[in-house]
């Protein structure tokens, strides 16, 4: 009894920071199980950056646990040195002070570091979800001319930013948001060069996103052959929003600024496709963006920020 009431202002300052961090954790839960559902059953296809705002979301819940702690460890530290020094009537040694010393700023660096971390990577998720959206904008105007534009295609452990299927032939668009340095000259800071392998960036090479767009289009190439049962090449295109690109060769899978896409498909060499092999293709990958459901994280504005 008599340990329990010298140790009553840690075991106060913990039971709290629980019962919060408890009653956060509910809340949000409740939140999530009493959202009002919406009139239509039928999932909806999947959002620009449908994968992206469910990113957003977990990260902004690890923030949240971040800033708490930092707050809560300072408190549950200072409830430690009153419980030795007032309650137990004990001097705290030089050795208990350095210790005391060096847990609060060890919890506190990580909790701080985790914050950090967190920070950039929800800035890094906010402009790759802004880029998506800004390439879909571009894209959608293909519908009135009779294409069918899906959204963050979900594959084996990787999504396809956007698939087009029309009378062009089909096509997986990977969009790459980067930011652009400032040195003073706006378009140089803005131009990447491309030679058909390498998009060379004024801070940088990128190698890996040509790559990663043919192997998307390669893996949708041999999906569309499974569900449909007719050999079919998928295009890849990488989009820079933002970016002028500069191409010095004609070799290499297409890479232009959202605002080209308009004339990319009108010049494009055509692959014809037949009106029904259109539907068919058009009806499985829409079976498969279907999934999102209406009243998920990523369908309501205010999980996004």
């Amino acid at each position: 009894m008599k340990t329990i009431v010298i140790h009553w202002p840690s075991l106060t300052s913990l039971g709290i920071a629980a019962i919060l961090l408890g009653c956060l954790i509910i809340f949000r839960k409740y939140h999530l199980l009493k959202r009002k559902r919406p009139p239509f059953a039928k999932n909806l296809l999947r959002s620009p950056g449908h994968s992206l705002v469910q990113r957003l979301d977990q990260i902004n819940q690890e923030i949240n646990i971040s800033l708490f702690s930092l707050l809560s460890v300072p408190l549950f530290i200072c409830a430690v040195y009153i419980s030795q020094l007032y309650f137990a009537q004990k001097q705290i040694t030089t050795v208990g002070i350095v210790t005391i010393v060096f847990l609060c700023s060890t919890s506190m660096f990580y909790f701080l570091f985790n914050f950090s971390r967190c920070v950039r990577q929800k800035r890094a998720a906010r402009m790759a979800y802004d880029g998506h959206v800004a390439v879909a904008q571009e894209l959608n105007q293909l519908m009135l001319e009779g294409y069918h534009v899906y959204h963050d295609f979900p594959a084996d452990e990787f999504n396809i930013d956007h698939v087009i299927v029309g009378h062009t032939g089909v096509f997986a668009v990977k969009t790459l948001a980067r930011s652009t340095p400032k040195s003073g000259d706006r378009m140089e800071d803005a131009t990447v060069t491309y030679d058909g392998r390498i998009l060379y960036f004024p801070k940088g090479d990128d190698w890996k996103t040509i790559d990663l767009a043919k192997h998307q289009a390669s893996w949708l190439s041999n999906w569309i052959h499974h569900v449909v049962g007719e050999p079919l090449a998928v295009r890849a295109v990488v989009t820079l929003p933002g970016w002028y690109v500069k191409r010095t060769s004609a070799e290499g899978i297409p890479v232009i600024n959202p605002q080209q896409l308009p004339s990319l498909f009108t010049y494009i060499k055509p692959r014809h496709l037949s009106e029904e092999m259109i539907t068919r293709i058009a009806n499985q990958i829409e079976q498969k963006c279907r999934d999102g459901e209406p009243d998920s994280p990523s369908y309501d504005n205010s999980e996004k920020c």
